[in-house]
Formats: C-alpha cells, sequence, structure tokens
C-alpha cells in the first residue's frame, strides 16, 4: 500500500515501560515545533500518557472510532509550537481485541493516507507491548527510534526490538531502526560510559547524545507541557533539543 507523502513517520518504540519512551515521543515533537517543523504526534498508547503530556484528556473512543472506520484520525492543537496531536485513552486498548491479523496491522496506515495537514513529521508513541498497536505503528513508519534506559537488562530488549523489526522488515521493505536514545544516563559514571560502548557497538553511528536524570523531566507532565515548555533552561530540555538537533540530521542523511 502506498503511504501518504508525509517526509518523515517515525515510530518510537520500547516494549519495555519506564524506560523514557514517551517522555522522547513528547519532547522531540515539541523540540522539532520549536525548530520550525510541522509535526504530528500520533499517541498510540491506551494509557494516554502522551496526550496528558499536553494536558489533554481523552477516553480514546475517537482514535478507536477513525480505526475502525478507516478515516482521518482525530486532531487537536497543542500549546506547543508546530505540533497538533492524536489524542488515545483507555478505550482504544479494545483494538487490541478487534484489530487482528494483516488487516489490523494496515488500519493505522490506512487511516494516516486519510489525513490532511501537511506535517513534515509524523512522530507515533508506541504502547509499552508488541502487540496489534505497536505492529500497526511498525508498519506505517519508515524509521524506528528505541529510547531506552542505559543499564545492562535493556540489552535484552533492544534485541527483542530488533527481531521484531527485521520481521516486520520481511514484508515492509526499507523500515530501519535510526537510532538508540540512551535515557536516564549519568555520563560521569563508569558504568554508564560502559554501557554507551556497548549500546555503539550494537548500533554504529545510531546512538544519540544521552538524556541525563533530571527532576524537570519527571515533573512536565504534571504541568501538561513537554519540558521545553515548563523548564526551558533544564538540563532535560537541554538536552532533548540536542537530541532533536542530531535526530533531524540523523534522518536526512538515512533519507537522501
Amino acid at each position: 500500500m502506498e503511504k501518504k507523502e508525509f517526509r518523515q513517520i517515525v515510530a518510537v518504540a520500547n516494549h519495555k515501560g519506564g524506560v523514557g519512551k514517551t517522555t522522547s515521543a513528547v519532547n522531540i515533537a515539541a523540540c522539532w515545533g520549536e525548530m520550525g517543523q510541522k509535526v504530528l504526534l500520533v499517541d498510540l498508547d491506551p494509557q494516554g500518557s502522551a496526550s496528558m503530556s499536553f494536558g489533554i484528556e481523552n477516553d480514546g473512543n475517537e482514535i478507536l472510532q477513525a480505526l475502525q472506520k478507516t478515516i482521518a484520525l482525530p486532531v487537536v492543537s497543542t500549546q506547543a509550537e508546530g505540533v497538533d496531536l492524536v489524542p488515545s485513552g483507555p478505550h482504544l486498548a479494545i483494538a487490541r481485541q478487534r484489530f487482528t491479523g494483516s488487516i489490523g496491522k494496515e488500519l493505522l496506515l490506512r487511516c494516516l493516507k486519510q489525513m490532511q495537514g501537511g506535517w513534515e513529521k509524523v512522530i507515533i508513541d508506541c504502547p509499552p507491548s508488541l502487540g496489534v498497536l505497536t505492529m500497526a505503528a511498525l508498519w506505517a513508519s519508515d524509521h524506528v527510534i528505541i529510547p531506552v534506559e542505559a543499564n545492562y537488562l535493556a540489552m535484552s530488549g533492544l534485541k527483542q526490538m530488533v527481531d521484531t523489526v527485521g520481521s516486520v522488515e520481511n514484508d515492509h521493505p526499507g523500515i530501519a531502526i535510526r537510532a538508540v536514545i540512551p535515557c536516564r544516563a549519568h555520563p560521569r559514571r563508569r558504568v554508564h560510559q560502559a554501557i554507551m560502548k556497548q549500546f555503539e557497538k550494537l548500533f554504529p553511528g545510531k546512538v544519540s547524545p544521552i538524556i541525563r536524570e533530571n527532576a524537570a523531566l519527571t515533573e512536565a507532565p504534571g504541568y501538561g507541557k513537554p519540558v521545553v515548555l515548563s523548564a526551558s533552561k533544564s538540563h532535560g530540555a537541554d538536552d532533548y533539543r540536542l537530541v532533536a538537533s542530531w535526530l533531524l540530521e540523523h534522518l536526512a542523511r538515512t533519507a537522501s
């Protein structure tokens, strides 16, 4: 199936929870918007964490209905410059039982083809699982970004993501893991320096600058804002601006 002509569709995925996945999706979107990009963030997690990170509560029924009817996804504006959001909530969990097989994995892509908005980037925040919603996100995307906590236990999770993307690639040529984002890292700790070397060995040239442990990142969802709005001068905001800039250049090279 031919894609709608978005410049780039990016799935932010990790089957493990609590690794900085939604934090990364939300703040990369906000940083890209700050840099002049027009971005659509798709909250594909029934927990609705990306939506709440923008201060938006949603029951998830509209996105569920859009997927069922194969129509354009619901879009709301956000307070972040250049960023629109497809909100989600608990009703979307029904999709796990309702959408199966080859039709299920194509539903998100079919809906995206109906969209009119002129977005340069589409970022999909996937659920912390490898179920039908994550598979639909991977099927719709060409680029996969994996936020990962900077510890040794993350290695096994990364291997599973590599295997999953590889299985999708059999039917969806062109999809690839483009970046790994080390989160909650401490650059001066020897153990984290060693872990970073392992990441770079596994994904040469694809490891982004680190996201340091930072209280502002934890507090930002409580304000209903990305950290670049709630604490613009914090280490968290600085780190995500650096990662977002690196990603823009990195993805541009892979597309050329």
